[in-house]
């Protein structure tokens, strides 16, 4: 099934950030509460993907920013978790690509292009192996989706 955008799906701030704190946001659809509490303040994207919604919710704290990645079952659990975000780095979400029906390109953090595949199933995973730089991820022994990056075209000829 394609990715969709989800537009009945937003946030309202419950907790700003604070140099002690993380900020939290409450799920709403429709305008309603869901009574579901994520980190984040800025909802960069909601997207419908079977019975799931894929959320990238960013924390708006400037030279700093975190992005979280929140896929979400028809309850509202998350099933799967990643969260984006190097010390003293700016990221700016942007580029959203929905060409592919499973996967989803975006930027963030540096010039690279993010993919984020879907998977039909829950795939097993070794929690022993290194996230990619930035990526950070719950311990567990299964995801619902595999973030990867490459280097922009620009970035490669400066790196050669």
């Amino acid at each position: 099934m394609k990715l969709l955008h989800a537009p009945n799906y937003t946030i309202r701030v419950i907790r700003e950030s604070t140099s002690e704190d993380v900020p939290l946001c409450e799920v709403m659809i429709a305008g309603a509460p869901a009574g579901k509490i994520l980190q984040g303040a800025v909802l960069a994207a909601a997207l419908r993907w079977q019975d799931y919604v894929l959320l990238f919710i960013t924390d708006d704290v400037p030279f700093e920013e975190g992005l979280n990645i929140y896929l979400l079952d028809p309850e509202l659990n998350v099933t799967d978790y990643a969260r984006m975000y190097f010390m003293y780095s700016t990221g700016v979400f942007s580029n959203l690509d929905l060409t592919q029906d499973d996967m989803v390109r975006f930027h963030f953090l540096g010039e690279k292009v993010w993919t984020l595949r879907l998977f039909a199933r829950r795939k097993f995973a070794l929690p022993l192996m290194a996230p990619r730089l930035g990526v950070h991820r719950p311990l567990s022994f299964f995801r619902s989706f595999q973030l990867s990056a490459e280097s922009t075209p620009l970035t490669r000829e400066h790196e050669g």
